[in-house]
């Protein structure tokens, strides 16, 4: 229960802020809203929408009575509802589901059918939530359900586009005291009627959450926003088998939990899950959510922003900057008083799984160890040439092993093991390194961000110090290996130049995994290739060839390993990459100095 209290004690802060709705409520996209008399006539119909980025119209995010999960059932929501339910008027669609649009384009209207008993429901309810109501709104809005005609719609020329828009009501010049409409879901004597409504009458059980003695909510809520998982949401804690229940006890009622803490939990997650929130980043498969515990909201944002800077860092990100803040910080000699290494800050990934959701990893801490991981992070995987522009999220670690690198095809729970390990300084999963290995073995592509992984995977796990460049003292028979191959292979391309495949395509999976089986044949074709070399004006390159060869042999035992195993695998494509990389810096700079002498 850690995390759900964690997530509840956020709850205060959050509503506070404005960023979580009030118990009862829940944030909801809204497009239009109705503008009623007191009589309950309707005077207009307002659009919500504001254009966003790219000029599309995108409905406001508004707090409103918390509607009901729905499956295939009726069931209308309080005080507000999609233009189905709160007019009785959809957009009619045709055998495959889409619009039917009329002769100008816009969508074509329809009354008939499901609609009729969704709106004949929505009635129903608010003529029986309202039927004592004495508020001035809530009596406008009884009066408006009880004499309004879907029909009216198309009568009094309402824009068609809004329809099946979520709409609210508000009653005809209310507002708040800054001026800004008030609309009748708002009013005291609203949230009054939503509270009486949404009194539980759940067992009475001691809360696993606030320690006091409360009725237990039946369902907990409902979760949105964690990627690959159902858009009506899925829960956290569920109860829905058996095996999961105990002495005749129902639902909830297994490990009591308020209503008020079930809503507070729920409330804060969702909210840090909203799109734009700035508290989430999904690393493979999971989705993360982040905060920091401060007492003042001020500081808490703004370790917040560190926190996705360093979680997800992109173009924008002064890396450079960030990489030295935290440094700082893990020393504890931060510049400003609000990266103060105490400060505890949470960590939550969440994935799907069927209508539920996992929990891939949960990491409480302080702002100092997170700083601290996460620079080691970094530099575990430095190299020379660095293999990415600035300080690397941990998510583009997994396209590396993915198959075409998209990321569906990254392995399942692969992203929720890598971050707990940058998250705590755990080893790495061993997976992180074999999915490497299989992918250079499967499409021959040995770049500076797998040589990178490789070697954070041996310096962290096997505390092995893997260079960061070429290493010619390095005596390891694996990185010898490597570096032997690609001057074998710098010696076929001197020697054969225009080939279509090189050994690298027919040779290099079997060298790293079989090198006594593989290297024999290759030394003997190598040698072939440098005496036609000395025949030719490239004697001279053929001299330089055979000195790396026996420089790299000079410290190889005469028998061969017959075979290697992950770790020397990882270590022979590092040995093969620093080579290669090392020959085309020498090639450079020698095309450089000859440059220069002809300029001079």
């Amino acid at each position: 229960m850690t995390i759900l209290s964690e997530l509840a004690r956020l709850y205060e802060r959050l509503a506070k802020e404005g960023k979580a709705p009030p118990r009862g409520y829940s944030f909801e996209k809204i497009g239009g809203a109705v503008e009623l008399d007191a009589d309950g006539n309707v005077l207009a119909i307002h659009d919500l929408r504001t254009p966003d980025d790219k000029g599309k119209l995108q409905p406001r995010i508004m707090a409103v009575p918390e509607g009901g999960t729905r499956t295939s059932g009726i069931k209308p929501n309080t005080l507000w509802d999609k233009t189905a339910y709160a007019l009785g008027i959809t957009v009619r669609k045709d055998s495959r589901k889409k619009p039917l649009l009329d002769e100008a384009g816009k969508p074509q209207p329809e009354t008939e059918g499901r609609v009729r008993d969704e709106h004949a429901a929505f009635v129903r309810n608010h003529e029986e939530l309202l039927a004592d109501a004495r508020d001035e709104g809530l009596v406008a809005l009884l009066a408006f359900v009880r004499s309004w005609r879907p029909e009216m719609f198309a009568e009094r020329n309402f824009d068609p586009e809004l329809l099946d828009q979520n709409f609210v009501f508000r009653l005809s010049g209310d507002a708040h005291g800054d001026g800004t409409p008030r609309y009748i879901h708002e009013r005291p004597a609203a949230r009054t009627l939503i509270a009486e409504h949404d009194e539980e009458s759940g067992a009475q059980g001691l809360c696993l959450i606030t320690g006091q003695k409360a009725p237990a909510v039946r369902l907990h809520p409902m979760i949105r926003g964690v990627q690959g998982a159902q858009s009506s949401g899925a829960a956290i804690v569920t109860f829905n088998l058996d095996a999961f229940t105990s002495h005749g006890k129902e639902q909830g009622e297994n490990a009591p939990v308020s209503e008020e803490a079930a809503f507070a939990y729920g409330a804060a997650l969702n909210a840090l899950l909203a799109r734009g929130s700035g508290r989430t980043v999904r690393i493979g498969d999971a989705t993360v959510v982040f905060w920091a515990e401060t007492p003042e909201t001020g500081k808490a944002a703004t370790i917040e922003e560190l926190m996705r800077g360093a979680l997800a860092p992109d173009e924008k990100t002064e890396t450079e900057k960030l990489a030295s803040l935290l440094a700082d910080i893990a020393a504890g000699r931060a510049s400003t008083p609000e990266f103060d290494p105490s400060t505890r800050i949470f960590i939550l990934g969440l994935a799907p799984n069927a209508a539920r959701l996992a929990v891939r990893f949960w990491r409480p801490g302080t702002l100092g160890d997170f700083a601290r991981n996460v620079a080691r992070f970094w530099k575990d995987l430095a190299q020379d040439p660095p293999a990415w522009k600035g300080a690397p999220p941990a998510w583009s670690l997994l396209y590396e092993v993915a198959m075409q690198r998209k990321a569906e095809n990254i392995p399942p729970r692969l992203g929720g093991d890598l971050i707990r390990a940058v998250l705590t300084g755990a080893p790495y999963p061993r997976t992180l390194l074999s999915g490497v290995i299989t992918r250079i073995r499967a499409d021959h592509d040995i770049n500076a961000r797998r040589v990178a992984i490789i070697a954070a995977v041996l310096r962290r796990n096997f505390k092995e110090d893997i260079p960061m460049s070429l290493d010619r003292s390095n005596p390891d028979p694996a990185y010898r290996l490597g570096r032997l191959f690609a001057v074998l292979e710098n010696i076929q391309e001197a020697a054969l130049p225009g080939l279509n495949a090189t050994i690298k395509d027919r040779y290099f999976a079997a060298a790293m995994a079989t090198p006594a089986r593989i290297f024999p044949l290759l030394v003997k074709n190598a040698f072939h290739h440098l005496s036609n070399l000395r025949k030719s004006d490239k004697g001279g390159l053929a001299h330089w060839f055979e000195s790396e060869m026996g420089e790299i042999w000079a410290d190889l035992e005469p028998r061969l390993p017959r075979s290697l195993n992950l770790e020397a695998q990882g270590r022979f494509v590092a040995g093969y990459y620093h080579q290669r990389w090392a020959r085309q810096n020498e090639a450079n700079a020698t095309d450089a100095t000859k440059s220069e002498g002809a300029a001079a």
